[in-house]
C-alpha cells in the first residue's frame, strides 16, 4: 500500500509539473492537461467548495501543488530558452503529449451515454475555438503594456485556461506582446509580476469553479465532448508550419510521436495505479 501510494504520489508530482509547463507553452491550455491526466474533476471540486474538497482530495493537492509550482516558476525560464532555440519541436511535443490523452478522453466523454447533442457539441466548440484562433493571429491585433492592469489581465486570462479546457491564455497572451515580459517576471521571480497574476489567477479559478463543475455535473456528456472540441482544436493550431526542410518536417513527426507514445502510456500507468492505490 506504500508502495502504491509512493508511486502515486510520484505521478501526481509528474502530472502537476506537466501542467504547470504546459500553461507556460503557447497554445496549450492549463485545463486541458488537468483534463487529459485526470485530474480537472478534483481541481474543480476543491475550487467550488473549498473545505470539503480540501479534505478528500488534500493529498492530491500537495503532490500536484508540488509539481506545478516546480514547471510554473521553475521551468519558466527554461521553457523561455527552449523556444528560443527551437519553438516548433517544443510544441510538437506538447501536441504529441495532447494528441496520446485523446482516445481515453473520448472514452471518459461517452462514460454517461453520447446523443446526439454531444457530438453537436464537439463539432461548434471545434469550429467556435478554431474560429477565435484565426481571428486573433490574422484579423485583430491588440496590444497589452506591461504593469499592473497588465499583470491583472494575464492572471485573469491564465485563470480561464485552467477552468475552460483547451483555452489557451499563453497564445493569447502571445497575440497580445506581453508574453516574453511575463514570462520573464515570472522565472525571475518579480512579485511586482506574482502577486497581481496570481491574485487575479485565483479569483478567477474561486469565482467560476462553481459554473463548471455545475455545468459538468449535469451535462457532463454535453460538457466533456464540448471540451474535446476545443482540445482537438487546440491541438491542430498550435502544430507549427510544415512547409519547411525535410529535415525539420522529421523532426516535427518524431517530435509528435515521442510525445503521443509517452503521453498514452503514461495515462494507462495513471490509471492502473490510480485504480489499484483506490482498491487499497
Amino acid at each position: 500500500m506504500k508502495k502504491n501510494f509512493l508511486l502515486k504520489a510520484i505521478l501526481w508530482v509528474i502530472q502537476g509539473c506537466i501542467v504547470g509547463i504546459g500553461a507556460i507553452l503557447p497554445g496549450v491550455s492549463g485545463g486541458t492537461l488537468c483534463y487529459a491526466f485526470g485530474i480537472y474533476d478534483q481541481l474543480l471540486e476543491v475550487l467550488s467548495s473549498p473545505f470539503k474538497g480540501i479534505k478528500k482530495h488534500w493529498k492530491m493537492l500537495i503532490f500536484v501543488g508540488i509539481g506545478g509550482a516546480l514547471g510554473f516558476v521553475g521551468f519558466a525560464g527554461i521553457t523561455e530558452w527552449l523556444l528560443s532555440v527551437n519553438e516548433a519541436v517544443v510544441l510538437c511535443v506538447f501536441v504529441g503529449l495532447i494528441a496520446g490523452t485523446i482516445p481515453d478522453l473520448w472514452r471518459e466523454a461517452g462514460e454517461k451515454g453520447r446523443g446526439k447533442a454531444s457530438i453537436i457539441s464537439l463539432v461548434i466548440s471545434f469550429v467556435a475555438i478554431t474560429a477565435v484562433f484565426y481571428v486573433f493571429k490574422n484579423v485583430w491585433t491588440l496590444t497589452i503594456e506591461p504593469g499592473l492592469v497588465g499583470w491583472l489581465i494575464c492572471g485573469l486570462l491564465w485563470g480561464l485556461s485552467f477552468i475552460v479546457p483547451g483555452f489557451s491564455s499563453s497564445t493569447l497572451l502571445l497575440f497580445f506582446g506581453i508574453y516574453e515580459q511575463m514570462s520573464h517576471g515570472i522565472s525571475h521571480l518579480d512579485f511586482s509580476v506574482l502577486i497581481p497574476l496570481g491574485c487575479a489567477m485565483l479569483a478567477t479559478l474561486l469565482l467560476l469553479s462553481k459554473l463548471m463543475k455545475l455545468v459538468f455535473d449535469k451535462y457532463h456528456s454535453v460538457a466533456s465532448h464540448c471540451v474535446m472540441g476545443f482540445v482537438i482544436a487546440t491541438t491542430i493550431m498550435i502544430l507549427p508550419s510544415f512547409a519547411t526542410t525535410i529535415g525539420n518536417i522529421i523532426s516535427y513527426v518524431v517530435a509528435i510521436i515521442c510525445g503521443a507514445v509517452a503521453s498514452f502510456f503514461f495515462n494507462i500507468l495513471c490509471q492502473k495505479i490510480r485504480s489499484k492505490a483506490d482498491a487499497e
